[in-house]
């Protein structure tokens, strides 16, 4: 999976009732719970936020107008693990469902769905098996069986980001070389 480090800044607000000595432990925590485990179209999944660089700090108060205020608004730099996924790529992941229209498979943050056309092809014979318990996709011989919990290689063919973590998803494809399902 590509994952890799990327400097990062965020305009946080902040109410008055954190000014203070503990100013920065609340810009530090406020920063870690809205960045922290969210999407991103431009970045991707931001996986973690480390090295807040809260040194050099200024605060903006934001002007109050007709409503009572003084918010600050804090322009803070951080680290952040991203994975950003890029069509082309070939990712590992887990099978989280098979049915006979395709499977999901969980690859890491990203969800990946493999349609029937891109699973099966006359090379690798694999067919849907509704009689097998659990129903799965294997091979007409019975050698290879993708079902839930399988380990799979796949390569993405489409990837669709999103700023909601939940609609951030892709599809992929096994009908190439070194892909498919691994050996556990």
């Amino acid at each position: 999976m590509f994952y890799h480090v990327k400097k990062l800044t965020k305009n946080l607000e902040v109410d008055p009732k954190d000014y203070g000595p503990a100013l920065n432990d609340t810009i530090k925590r406020k920063l870690t719970n809205e960045v922290d485990n969210t999407c991103s179209e431009r970045y991707g999944f931001i996986i973690k936020v480390f090295n807040i660089d809260i040194e050099r700090l200024e605060g903006k108060i934001n002007p109050t107008g007709m409503n009572p205020g003084g918010t600050a608004i804090f322009k803070v730099p951080y680290d952040a693990i991203v994975f950003k996924p890029f069509r082309g790529e070939v990712l590992n992941g887990i099978v989280k469902t098979s049915a006979q229209q395709g499977l999901f498979v969980q690859c890491g943050p990203l969800q990946v769905f493999i349609a029937k056309t891109n699973l099966s092809s006359e090379d690798n014979q694999i067919v849907w098996n509704p009689e097998h318990s659990p129903p799965c996709w294997m091979s007409e011989d019975g050698k290879v069986v993708i079902q839930d919990g399988s380990h799979m290689r796949l390569r993405l063919i489409g990837v669709r980001m999103s700023n909601d973590i939940t609609n951030a998803n892709a599809v992929g494809t096994i009908l190439d070389d070194y892909l498919g399902p691994l050996e556990s």
